[in-house]
């Protein structure tokens, strides 16, 4: 369930990038792969690779999962094979819960979500609050990227990131007293790269016991949108609500 209006829109006017090399791969967040067969990672403990060059590169293009093993933006050596892709814990997840992505050990045994929730839950003990945000916004048609690098979870763009700016970025709040000292320099730090900071509090029905999957369906996820407070900024919203009671008075 949300906690948000299903058309709840991103910041209009979000800037388009200009990329100008040469796009490897084609682009689209419409259709998503189906079946396509994945192992945990060894080298790096819950991520998931997919080696096999044509399985790697239809995951990335249905919605931009996953990020290269050697490049840092479009992961351009994908279908000759030179380099892996790599997803993340809640990409793979959501990814299995679409059937788009089946998981396996060495042994070929296919692992059930029941299996991989509780090897990711042992990696990180927020990863229940944050596959639950991550789910919210890929069910809305957001494409989702990691939003480390601004000091956040997690990234929302309105398409594809290789030509559009995110538009927020996003915080999970994991205990009921957040830390407002870092949450105030996420703020910052986000309206110096012209996005908005949201967070993310994830609400659970009573009884729910977090550490099993099904808490996924009796979650809700519940959204605040961080805006600094300006004096000329309160006077503005002040005068235009004056002047509106005036043009309906008259």
């Amino acid at each position: 369930s949300s906690g948000i209006n299903a058309e709840w829109p991103l910041r209009p006017g979000s800037k388009t990038k200009t990329n100008k090399r040469r796009k490897i791969l084609p682009r689209s967040v419409t259709q998503l792969a189906y079946g396509v067969r994945g192992t945990l990672s060894s080298e790096a403990p819950g991520n998931v690779i997919i080696t096999n060059p044509h399985d790697a590169a239809s995951i990335y293009i249905s919605g931009c999962y996953g990020k290269g093993s050697l490049s840092k933006g479009t992961p351009a050596g994908l279908m000759d094979g030179s380099e892996h892709l790599i997803l993340s814990p809640c990409e793979a997840l959501y990814l299995v819960y679409m059937e788009a992505l089946v998981l396996v050990q060495d042994n070929q045994q296919v692992l059930q979500k029941e299996v991989l929730w509780n090897i990711w839950l042992g990696h990180d003990p927020s990863f229940c609050h944050k596959f639950i945000v991550y789910r919210h916004f890929r069910d809305k048609k957001y494409t989702v990227r990691s939003g480390i690098k601004y000091g956040g979870d997690l990234m929302l763009y309105s398409g594809d990131p290789n030509t559009a700016h995110a538009a927020y970025v996003v915080k999970v709040v994991i205990s009921d007293e957040p830390l407002w000292t870092e949450i105030n320099t996420l703020r910052r730090v986000s309206e110096s790269v012209a996005k908005e900071c949201m967070l993310a509090y994830v609400n659970f029905e009573s009884a729910t016991d977090r550490s099993q999957l099904d808490c996924v369906a009796n979650s809700a996820v519940t959204l605040v949108l961080l805006k600094r407070w300006t004096l000329e900024r309160d006077r503005e919203i002040a005068n235009g609500k004056s002047e509106n009671v005036k043009k309906k008075k008259n």
